[in-house]
């Protein structure tokens, strides 16, 4: 069977990489012959009027008492620039992942009928944010019995049904699908009473792996002191004070997991500090860690996956919801801290993982079973 895998577009984010890649691994494991489909935004990145356009857009969006959108103007990102930034993590797509050529999201339809996939499998990682909607319904698939799959579906704090007409319109794609599952709890009834589908609650693709195999995956490192590992997706003083503290009690380094700046917050006067660190460096990092500390999901994750101490730094941003899940699901609820004062106790509190372990490998099972029987059937 010839699958095609439809997720987060291979950028920049290193959560969104890993999983890309786990996903596909495990399908190949399966023995399927897997493509990942190598999308981009349309006509590659945007002019600046239609950057304009949408800055407006948030604009009114936010003054419509909608405070969670953000209307922090951000830098155009050229082709050539974009290059600079990513070409770290694109060494580790160009080595770790088969894709299709590279597609625009509005020439998919050319993509099912070039490579006539047998079966999609679409997931994890923010694939039911409405920017990512219907396209992530498979909506350019028009060919009868193509087997379609959600594995782990995401969002962050919006999904597509905060759009009455998208939402009718995924429901109805929704029933061409032969099985849904997704990465949140809330999901489950997101799916039932929106899609009118019975959604099983899996892993994120990240933890079907075991460590060996993204150690396997990179390049391994010389360094092998002991650090305690900060990967914080958005910065700001509450957030360096708890890494700096945990650092303190510990009496280690902290190596950063992330880019310096963001390229389009700081220009193009810093693009040498806006190059993405290489994926194997990040796992380097995290596999030698003796503490972990993290605002962002798949931190957490790995975090789990490679029995690490962790402090989780609860970011609204990118949708809380998706940590508490996460946390409830290995009984981990009380490594998500709000400000410094928690560090020192959540330190002292060893983490038991025989229990954490023993619920993955029960999930890990899980998961597996609902793609080899989705597949199968």
């Amino acid at each position: 069977m010839k699958i095609g895998i439809l997720t987060h577009p291979l950028k920049t984010n290193y959560g969104g990489l890993l999983q890309a890649f786990a996903l596909q691994k495990v399908l190949m494991d399966m023995g399927y012959d897997v493509l990942t489909i190598d999308r981009h935004a349309k006509g590659g990145y945007k002019s600046f009027p239609h950057h304009c356009v949408n800055y407006v857009k948030r604009l009114k969006e936010y003054f419509w008492d909608k405070k969670e959108v953000s209307i922090r103007w951000n830098h155009l990102v050229s082709d050539g620039e974009y290059r600079e930034i990513s070409r770290h993590t694109q060494s580790f797509v160009d080595r770790n992942i088969r894709t299709t050529r590279k597609v625009y999201n509005n020439e998919l339809k050319d993509i099912d009928k070039e490579y006539l996939f047998d079966a999609y499998v679409v997931g994890s990682d923010q694939v039911w944010l409405p920017s990512y909607c219907p396209g992530s319904f498979l909506d350019f698939v028009d060919r009868d019995n193509v087997v379609k799959l959600f594995y782990a579906a995401s969002c962050g704090k919006q999904s597509f049904a905060v759009d009455e007409r998208l939402k009718e319109e995924c429901k109805k794609l929704a029933r061409t699908f032969r099985a849904v599952s997704v990465r949140e709890d809330f999901l489950v009834n997101l799916s039932e009473n929106v899609l009118e589908r019975t959604a099983t609650l899996v892993l994120d693709p990240t933890m079907l792996l075991r460590p060996a195999d993204y150690l396997h995956a990179v390049r391994p490192s010389v360094n092998k002191s002991p650090i305690v590992f900060s990967y914080i997706l958005d910065r700001d003083e509450r957030k360096v004070d708890i890494v700096q503290a945990v650092s303190k009690k510990l009496n280690l380094p902290v190596e950063e997991g992330n880019v310096k700046t963001y390229y389009i917050k700081s220009g193009r006067c810093d693009i040498n500090d806006c190059v993405y660190p290489s994926v194997d460096s990040w796992i380097n990092k995290l596999n030698r860690s003796e503490f972990v500390v993290t605002d962002s999901f798949h931190g957490v994750a790995f975090a789990i996956l490679f029995n690490k101490p962790f402090i989780v730094i609860g970011n609204r941003e990118r949708g809380l919801e998706r940590f508490i899940s996460l946390l409830k699901m290995f009984n981990l609820s009380s490594r998500l801290i709000k400000n410094v004062e928690c560090v020192r106790e959540l330190m002292e509190t060893q983490i038991d993982f025989a229990p954490v372990n023993a619920k993955l490998e029960a999930m890990r099972a899980v998961s597996l079973n609902f793609l080899r029987n989705g597949l199968e059937q």
